[in-house]
C-alpha cells in the first residue's frame, strides 16, 4: 500500500477549476466567495447529465431556502430584530421548507434547501438590508452555473465516450497480442 500515491481525476480537477474561477470573479467584484464556491462543489458531478440533474435540485432547493430566508428577514425587520422571532420562526420555516420540497417531489433537495435557508438566516447581520439576502441566494445560483459551465466545456461527455472506446480497443488489442505471443511460445 502506497499512501502517497494519489490519483487526481477529472472531476477533482474540474471542481478545483470551478472553485478557482468563482474565487477570481468574486475577488474582482469584491464579494465573499464562500457561498458560490460551496455551491459549485455541491453541484459539480462526474458527468454532464448528473451535474444537470443535481444542478436542478440545487436551484430548486436554493429557491425554496432563499425564499424562506426572505420571509424570515421580513418578519425579523417587522419585529425590530426581536430575539424570540429566530427561536420561533426559524424552526417553523424549516418545517415549511420540508413540506414545500415534498410537495414539489424534490425530497432530495431538502438538506440543501434547508442548509441554504439556515446559512442565510443565521448569518444576516442586524444592519443588513434585503439586498444581503437576495445576494446570498444569487451567490448559490452563480456557483451552480459555474459548475454547469465547467462540466460542460472542460470535458464533454462525447470526448469521454471516445476515450472509453479507445481504452476498450487498446484492451482488446493487448489480448490479441498476448494470444499471438502465447501461440508463438508454444511452437
Amino acid at each position: 500500500m502506497n499512501f502517497f500515491k494519489v490519483h487526481i481525476g477529472l472531476r477533482t480537477f474540474k471542481t478545483g477549476l470551478a472553485v478557482m474561477l468563482v474565487m477570481i470573479v468574486y475577488h474582482f467584484i469584491d464579494r465573499p466567495a464562500f457561498v458560490p464556491a460551496l455551491a459549485a462543489v455541491f453541484a459539480l458531478r462526474d458527468t454532464w447529465d448528473n451535474t444537470m440533474t443535481f444542478a436542478k435540485v440545487r436551484l430548486i432547493s436554493n429557491a425554496v431556502g432563499g425564499g424562506l430566508a426572505i420571509i424570515y428577514y421580513l418578519f425579523r425587520e417587522y419585529t425590530h430584530n426581536a430575539d424570540w422571532i429566530s427561536i420561533v420562526l426559524i424552526p417553523l420555516l424549516v418545517m415549511l421548507g420540508i413540506i414545500i420540497h415534498n410537495k414539489l417531489d424534490q425530497s432530495v433537495g431538502i438538506v440543501g434547501g434547508m442548509a441554504a435557508f439556515l446559512m442565510i438566516a443565521l448569518t444576516i447581520p442586524l444592519d443588513a438590508t434585503i439586498d444581503y439576502v437576495i445576494l446570498r441566494v444569487l451567490d448559490v445560483f452563480v456557483g451552480v452555473l459555474f459548475a454547469i459551465a465547467i462540466n460542460r466545456f472542460a470535458m464533454p461527455d462525447e470526448i469521454k465516450k471516445v476515450e472509453k472506446s479507445v481504452e476498450k480497443v487498446e484492451h482488446n488489442a493487448k489480448k490479441v497480442i498476448e494470444k499471438i505471443e502465447h501461440k508463438n511460445n508454444e511452437k
